[in-house]
């Protein structure tokens, strides 16, 4: 991965030794159309799209292959960032706390699973199995919901990560229940509708029920879609002088919260190269004092949205890669990785202490 004229070290896997990078020439944005276009040619994809903006400026909005900004498709994981902010925005209302026991809303929970909180369920700490019950269209989340809770817990609530999706069911119900409404009108209603994205759903036609979505998994949008959302959380929660997260939220959304557990065996970390989680978003740059600089919220299909704190930026890079995560993920981080590169030969290398970057 060519990290051009940026002064970072590098981790190259989530245990693994550092190493400095040193490019044999600077990375433009040229460079990375190439990339991505090379991306598409090669592994057949029909199109790809990718979004850049720093300083409020947009630096690229355009599309590769037969893909434009507003092309819609599957974003998998990346649906976490999005059912997190959902429930970050009871949180701002009072409604509920993080570190509120998931018994308090799901009494179906008791023993362990019950004490598991709504901070653990979204970062994949509660200690609650994976039940394939999410993925049946048939039944309601409601009902899914009560056959992860009769299954109990794998392990202890808070005291490993295992990445996977039934926990953001439970959080999707823990919506519901708060709301009084279904997951999907509740992430419409807190974070679609405010944010304007008029093409992102959990229901959609890539995964169609409306009794069953999968908060962790069965999101669609496009680039200009999530693209709104990136900037909202960029502004630190606001779009278009309209608040719909606190700062605090937000902030809290990219904070550490796998600190003291050991990630490293972690399939979804050995896959991305990165040990450290937030609330539904990865951690992909840190200071040495463990701040959130860069977070990201990669999906399976290699759809890779990110945060930039360092260089008031952010952006997306959309396609559909259907070779499996262990190979499309690890791509479109390289290729975000090239993004960044190219924003400091081109605008200028971030200030400020030294950071250590993720991935593979």
């Amino acid at each position: 991965m060519a990290l051009a004229t940026l002064a970072l070290t590098v981790s190259c896997s989530s245990g693994g030794d550092t190493t400095t990078a040193t490019p044999e020439a600077p990375t433009t944005f040229a460079d990375v159309d190439a990339a991505i276009q090379a991306r598409v040619d090669d592994t057949h994809l029909p199109g790809a799209a990718l979004l850049v903006a720093r300083d409020g400026r947009e630096l690229r909005r355009r599309g590769y292959g037969s893909y434009d900004p507003t092309t819609v498709v599957p974003i998998a994981s990346a649906s976490k960032w999005l059912t997190a902010a959902t429930l970050m925005t009871l949180v701002d209302e009072g409604r509920l706390s993080l570190d509120d026991p998931v018994s308090a809303y799901l009494p179906e929970f008791d023993g362990a699973s019950g004490k598991a909180t709504i901070r653990q369920l979204l970062s994949h700490t509660s200690g609650i199995g994976q039940d394939d019950c999410i993925w049946e269209k048939g039944i309601s989340l409601d009902a899914c919901v009560d056959e992860v809770a009769s299954s109990g817990v794998e392990r202890q609530p808070g005291t490993s990560f295992s990445y996977g999706n039934t926990s953001f069911s439970v959080a999707g119900r823990v919506i519901e229940v708060v709301t009084g409404i279904s997951f999907e009108d509740a992430f419409e209603a807190r974070i679609a509708d405010p944010v304007g994205m008029s093409s992102t759903r959990f229901d959609g036609s890539s995964y169609k029920t409306a009794a069953n979505p999968v908060p962790a998994a069965s999101g669609e949008s496009s680039l200009d879609d999530y693209g709104r959302f990136v900037l909202m959380l960029s502004n630190r929660g606001e779009i278009d002088g309209r608040r719909v997260l606190s700062e605090q939220s937000v902030l809290e959304m990219e904070k550490d919260q796998v600190a003291g557990i050991d990630t490293r065996g972690d399939s979804a970390v050995r896959t991305t190269g990165i040990p450290t989680y937030g609330l539904g978003v990865w951690r992909d740059v840190v200071t040495a004092d463990d701040a959130s600089v860069i977070s990201s919220g990669n999906g399976a299909y290699g759809f890779y949205p990110w945060v930039d704190r360092a260089r008031n930026a952010y952006g997306l890079l959309l396609v559909y890669d259907t070779r499996g995560s262990d190979r499309a993920v690890p791509t479109s981080q390289a290729l975000v990785h090239q993004v960044w590169a190219a924003l400091d030969t081109e605008t200028g290398a971030p200030g400020g202490p030294p950071t250590t970057v993720y991935g593979r």
